[in-house]
């Protein structure tokens, strides 16, 4: 059967707008802005509440072309959660790395306060860690796991630094930093869900680190 000329006509237009969503999506950031966008709607409505159309709408594609380049919806999913938590520590890094505090206490509760605060800081906000726990733990414990023990690399890079070699940089690494990372890592996570912001939270991640600050004087007190 001949085809329709205005049938042929919406096809290939058809055809010419798939083509270039495609480039679009090819091009040097475009990846990253879509992993963006999905990023911040997984933070909304998590995996499981979060449709492909939903997705492919607020990057500006088709959903043919996000499993193109995504794979499926969780797969798109475990990637935004992955670059999630390399950017909190990546930001933290730089964050720990640049803390002026007088005397080791003082930084201890800086430090504390620090690793709350990037659980709730934009791209770093650990809502969508939050949601993969709830709904992919079989995937994102692991994950959680590794961030830890990235965390505790961090703050026993710092201890080194701040503190001389003595019995009291070893009490610092061995009694201190395990217990205030895993707290201050899940009060942040905490705060995370409440949807707090740095500022909002503000005055409970304080309260918090002090509290870390104090417990972690009497510590060294017995060194």
């Amino acid at each position: 059967m001949k085809q329709s000329p205005v049938m042929t006509f919406r096809t290939n237009d058809s055809d010419t707008a798939a083509a270039a969503r495609a480039k679009r999506l090819a091009g040097p950031n475009r990846r990253a802005q879509v992993l963006r966008t999905a990023s911040a709607q997984f933070a909304m409505t998590g995996l499981r509440g979060t449709t492909t159309l939903a997705l492919a709408e607020a990057a500006g594609i088709s959903e043919a072309i996000l499993y193109v380049h995504f794979g499926n919806k969780t797969q798109l999913f475990r990637e935004a959660v992955e670059i999630n938590s390399e950017t909190r520590l990546r930001s933290l890094d730089s964050d720990l790395a640049s803390i002026g505090a007088d005397g080791q206490i003082d930084w201890i509760g800086s430090t504390a306060e620090a690793t709350m605060k990037i659980c709730l800081a934009g791209k770093p906000n650990a809502i969508l860690m939050n949601w993969a726990l709830l709904e992919a733990p079989e995937f994102a414990t692991d994950l959680y796991r590794n961030e830890i023990g990235s965390i505790r690399g961090l703050w026993d890079r710092e201890v080194a630094r701040r503190f001389p070699a003595s019995r009291s940089r070893d009490i610092a690494s061995l009694q201190i930093v395990p217990y205030a990372v895993n707290t201050c890592l899940a009060h942040g996570f905490w705060l995370a869900t409440l949807r707090h912001t740095p500022d909002s939270a503000g005055p409970l991640a304080r309260q918090f680190a002090n509290s870390i600050a104090k417990s972690a004087s009497t510590i060294l007190a017995t060194a």
